[in-house]
């Protein structure tokens, strides 16, 4: 268990002693009880921990922040952090037009210091008093004080003016709510603040019900490498009356409204859009812009006789389609001698984990994808291998 941390723990943390200790536990094993043991010889019963915990906090950083190895973090605000490279993204998509930008909820610092490294000036304003003293010495360790101004407490207390991104607090009584109303602060407040900044992007979870949206808005989504990371809800000056969708690190977005598109049956190839594409509700438009259809309605399928190659979708050729059936599905493969079998599926009730230890491969053959969905009221398999 992370021991939660205090201003004392990052004042120890901070000093040069203590960054040595650090680099020293980046390499090689952190088996908690010898590792423990070692360093209690040499520092307290709480640095110990202190050290041991932050080692481990650096490691799980690393696939959120580049330079992870000279940040200092804590568990939860970690865990709500934007990923380093849709935080750069985001301050260059929608801040460009500003000098001055404050972050609202800063934590330690992720969006504040890809605001700043965008080349904003960047108010951060962070309540709890020791995050703000993490936001101070991770924008020291990578060349950005000068750029902050950290403010500790609440910003509904500010008379703020400039445009704005907040991240709201997702848990409520220690377990993470999608409600809009359970954030901390409450969209309702965020709203209030809408009215008199110039702009302002809030980040919200992905699984939102969008029903809870104030009218007229909408909401973009964006994925990072194949996987879900947020929804944003623009107002004032960032307000946007169409969804959107961003795939990172493409950099390729698709925005609404939504279009009908053709129903077809399988037809050559098919497509799987990205998270993004799909949770913002623009499958159908994406279909229109690959020149595919539909599969079946409410599934996020596509199919067309070609493949036009999209970072919004991924692609596959199809090899053979029909009514699910385990039997026939076996020997589909082992004629093909796949090599590896992923399943995937949508509106179908078998369980792709259990499915793929059940089928055979090892083969000297490709690499082999099942979809499994419903088509024509019937339960459907579909095999297929990527394009290209």
């Amino acid at each position: 268990m992370v021991r939660e941390l205090s201003l004392e723990a990052v004042e120890f943390l901070s000093g040069e002693a203590a960054g040595r200790e650090l680099e020293a536990l980046a390499t090689g094993g952190l088996e908690p009880l010898a590792t423990l043991q070692r360093l209690r010889r040499r520092w307290g019963e709480d640095e110990a921990a202190w050290l041991f915990d932050q080692a481990r906090l650096r490691r799980r950083a690393a696939a959120k922040f580049p330079a992870a190895a000279r940040m200092l973090f804590e568990a939860e605000a970690l865990e709500q952090a934007s990923s380093w490279p849709v935080a750069r993204w985001r301050a260059r998509r929608f801040f460009a037009p500003w000098r001055r930008v404050a972050d609202l909820g800063a934590g330690i610092g992720g969006d504040a210091l890809a605001l700043a490294e965008a080349g904003k000036r960047v108010l951060a304003v962070e309540r709890d008093p020791v995050r703000a003293a993490l936001l101070r010495y991770n924008a020291a360790a990578l060349g950005l004080a000068e750029r902050l101004e950290v403010v500790v407490g609440d910003w509904r207390g500010l008379d703020l003016r400039l445009p704005a991104f907040a991240d709201p607090a997702r848990r409520r009584r220690g377990r993470r709510s999608v409600r809009l109303g359970e954030m901390e602060p409450p969209l309702a407040d965020l709203l209030a603040l809408a009215e008199r900044v110039p702009a302002l992007l809030v980040k919200l979870a992905p699984a939102l019900d969008k029903a809870e949206l104030p009218a007229g808005a909408a909401a973009g989504f964006v994925s990072l490498g194949g996987e879900l990371k947020e929804a944003l809800l623009g107002l004032g000056g960032l307000a946007s009356p169409q969804p959107w969708a961003e795939v990172l690190p493409a950099g390729v977005g698709l925005r609404g409204p939504e279009a009908a598109a053709p129903l077809a049956p399988p037809s050559g190839y098919l497509y799987e859009p990205d998270p993004a594409v799909i949770r913002a509700g623009l499958v159908g438009r994406l279909a229109l812009e690959l020149g595919a259809a539909l599969l079946a309605e409410r599934v996020a399928y596509l199919t067309a006789p070609a493949c036009r190659p999209s970072p919004l979708a991924g692609c596959w050729r199809i090899l053979r389609h029909g009514p699910y059936r385990l039997k026939e599905l076996r020997r589909w493969l082992r004629e093909l001698d796949a090599r590896s079998v992923n399943v995937k599926r949508r509106h179908s009730p078998v369980d792709p984990a259990e499915l793929a230890a059940a089928l055979p491969r090892g083969g000297a053959g490709p690499e082999a994808t099942v979809f499994l969905t419903r088509l024509r009221g019937r339960p459907w398999m579909l095999l297929a291998v990527a394009a290209g």
